[in-house]
Order: structure tokens, then C-alpha cells, then sequence
């Protein structure tokens, strides 16, 4: 999926759980994991948390389990303790760099923007729309090569 397309994401306190879960829900065989991944979320600021990513009619699915570092964003709506898997934000893919440059502009305009990096040949930005529209938003930039184009697709 290398043009644009939306994402639905949630996090969750246990991310194998999640991803049976979520497949069975949605009719997804599997999905791209990428455990203990470590990512920028701004200057200075890393996070390590498991994802999990799969497209299904157009909709890329991504679960995230939040690990270590500067999770804080990852960890909002989660149970202090136990298991729990909540939506977390609707994600947005631009293919073009120019207008992910003016959305992200627009957006700042409006809202906060806790997490921002260039991380694995690409770019993204967390918007706090949570007093909105009940949920964050992000929006990311990656060109046809990087790891999005290996993400199953059903």
C-alpha cells in the first residue's frame, strides 16, 4: 500500500493477545511484527515498544504495546494493570511529501503535537485530538521502498 490510505491503531498491555484478537475481529491471517522496536518521538527522545501491522480493504491495522523510554503518548487509555486493548488514534499515510508537509501545518495550527521524528526512511507526527474527537491522530510520510511495503495485506 504505497499511496495514501488511513490507519486505525490501538495499544495494548499484551501484544500477541491483541493481535489474535484484532485478526480474528477484522479476518486478518497475520501480521507484520516488529518486537522491541526502538524509534525516535523527538529531538533527544526514544521509545521501544512491540508493533504489529497489517492491511485489510484498504485499512492498515496497527497494534502497539508500549515498552520502555518516552511511551507516555502510547501508554493513554491503557488499565493500570491487567489486560486491555483500547483504539489509540486514526493514522493517516501521505505519499506525497509536500502535502504531509502542509496537513502537518494545519494541524499544529489545532492541536498539540507530542511525537514528532524522521525515523526508518520516513516521517510521522501524533496530533492530540483527544478533546475533539476522542483520540489522537497521526500522520506519516513514507516513500515506496521503506518497510511499509512488506505489511500483509488480506
Amino acid at each position: 500500500m504505497s499511496q495514501d490510505y488511513y490507519q486505525h491503531a490501538y495499544v495494548t498491555t499484551d501484544w500477541r493477545r491483541a493481535m489474535a484478537e484484532i485478526g480474528a475481529i477484522q479476518g486478518i491471517g497475520h501480521f507484520m511484527e516488529m518486537p522491541d522496536a526502538q524509534f525516535d518521538t523527538g529531538p533527544d527522545r526514544k521509545a521501544v515498544a512491540h508493533f504489529a501491522l497489517a492491511n485489510k480493504n484498504g485499512v492498515q491495522f496497527e497494534i502497539i504495546q508500549p515498552l520502555s523510554g518516552d511511551i507516555r503518548v502510547y501508554q493513554w487509555g491503557l488499565p493500570d494493570e491487567g489486560y486491555g486493548t483500547r483504539f489509540h488514534h486514526l493514522g493517516r499515510h501521505f505519499s506525497d511529501r509536500t502535502i504531509f508537509d502542509a496537513e502537518v501545518a494545519a494541524a499544529k495550527a489545532r492541536w498539540a503535537m507530542p511525537v514528532a521524528s524522521d525515523t526508518m526512511g520516513g516521517t510521522y507526527a501524533y496530533f492530540d485530538g483527544r478533546a475533539d474527537l476522542g483520540h489522537y491522530l497521526e500522520y506519516f510520510c513514507f516513500p515506496v521502498g521503506s518497510h511499509l511495503d512488506a505489511v500483509p495485506s488480506f
